[in-house]
């Protein structure tokens, strides 16, 4: 483009008095793409950050591969070290996991509970790195016990009170059938951010679990974690063709197939919805164009009569109307990404200022509002906007460019 045509585009964007209503309708324009691209970018990135949240807190609790015996199987320690010989496999875990009864200060409430070795638990970093009372070296005690944050609050439990742990099964007594249970001792409480999880799992050191739950020194499972989770192919059919005859072997891929393929079925669905405001805002440009087209005929026959060329007059007014769509993205996409980098501190203010939970983890199951900005997204993003501004802007040029000067200037 030539300097005249950019210095006529620019003239044409600003506003004059007889141009309000065209300029009122650029601006709703500019704000509507604003808006589309900017809650675009924050859907996607909370999306994606919900996603990484709930794979990581599922993942950190039940393994990336996970080995249950079909029969009753005593070697568990020679199978994890087995396990531990496949390449790409950084720690095997043996636990026993059952549903268990939680009882103290006149409260029951229902738990999954794990038997895992103190030496297992401080590696487990979901947990370990989340400590909220207590700490995880008293959990050497045979008496120790480790409850979720949630479930130790339900349960009117502090650090040291007596637990006492109810097993489903029971035991026959002189007395008649009586439950079988244990005492422990509170060592600490942990906060993971899944709420689920706090407010229903809990600890107990593994040979104490085997005596509780009667398992004749064996295990209920051995979980396994791998150095790169979303690429078990290799480790799970290495792993099937050593251990696949005595035990049935799933990943967290499998386990949460369903729920994974609806989150991104979502995040597609939302990403789809919410082009469309971008694309209600680029009719807006259309009009605002097309106005625009209509009031300046006289001018656009002044110009070709002196030689301005047909294309010469396409790109100014495809100028005028993409610099509607490019500045509106620009903002919105500045928009987008500082509410998605910002969106934690967002949460806590807004909860401080209306004295309430914004974001319930009784119903969205995660203590805050994950996000993860991703550039491809925002990239996309940008690119949806300004392909739908600038196709918005191709028909009002081409009307302006197709005017017949002659015809405008002799009924002028």
């Amino acid at each position: 483009m030539s300097t005249t045509e950019l210095l006529i585009a620019w003239r044409y964007l600003k506003s004059k008095r007889k141009e309000k209503a065209i300029s009122a309708i650029a601006g709703f324009s500019i704000v509507g793409i604003i808006l589309g691209v900017a809650t675009l970018i924050i859907v996607t990135s909370v999306m994606n950050g919900f996603r990484k949240e709930f794979t990581e807190r599922v993942i950190g609790f039940n393994g990336h591969v996970a080995l249950h015996p079909l029969g009753i199987s005593s070697n568990y320690l020679e199978v994890s070290q087995k396990i531990l010989s496949i390449n790409g496999v950084t720690q095997a875990v043996p636990v026993i996991e059952r549903q268990a009864l939680i009882s103290g200060n006149r409260s029951i409430k229902g738990s999954l509970t794990y038997g895992i070795s103190p030496k297992d638990l401080t590696k487990k970093s979901l947990i370990a790195q989340n400590i909220v009372s207590g700490n995880l070296e008293n959990f050497n005690r045979k008496d120790a016990i480790v409850l979720g944050e949630s479930l130790a609050r339900r349960s009117n439990l502090r650090l040291g009170d007596e637990v006492v742990v109810v097993a489903p099964e029971m035991d026959e007594t002189g007395l008649g059938f009586m439950p079988r249970k244990k005492t422990f001792r509170l060592a600490a409480t942990f906060n993971s951010g899944m709420h689920e999880y706090d407010n229903s799992v809990s600890y107990i050191p593994l040979n104490i679990s085997q005596k509780l739950f009667k398992t004749q020194n064996c295990v209920t499972g051995i979980s396994i974690f791998v150095d790169n989770p979303l690429q078990l192919s290799s480790v799970k059919k290495e792993i099937e063709n050593k251990f696949g005859a005595d035990y049935r072997i799933t990943d967290w891929q499998s386990s949460n197939s369903s729920f994974m393929k609806a989150v991104e079925i979502e995040r597609n669905v939302m990403f789809l919805i919410l082009t469309l405001i971008t694309l209600v805002a680029s009719f807006n440009i259309i009009s605002c164009m097309i106005m625009l087209v209509k009031d300046k005929e006289k001018d656009v026959a002044i110009l070709r009569t002196i030689g301005l060329t047909r294309s010469a007059v396409t790109r100014i007014f495809f100028t005028v109307g993409a610099s509607i769509g490019i500045v509106g993205t620009l903002v919105g996409a500045l928009i987008g990404v500082a509410f998605s980098l910002n969106i934690r501190k967002i949460q806590e203010f807004l909860e401080l200022l209306l004295n309430t939970k914004v974001f319930s983890p009784e119903v969205y199951f995660l203590t805050h509002l994950p996000s993860l900005l991703n550039a491809m997204d925002v990239i996309a993003t940008v690119a949806v906007s300004l392909s739908l501004s600038c196709l918005a802007t191709i028909y009002p040029a081409k009307k302006a460019s197709r005017l017949n000067p002659t015809e405008i200037l002799r009924y002028s």
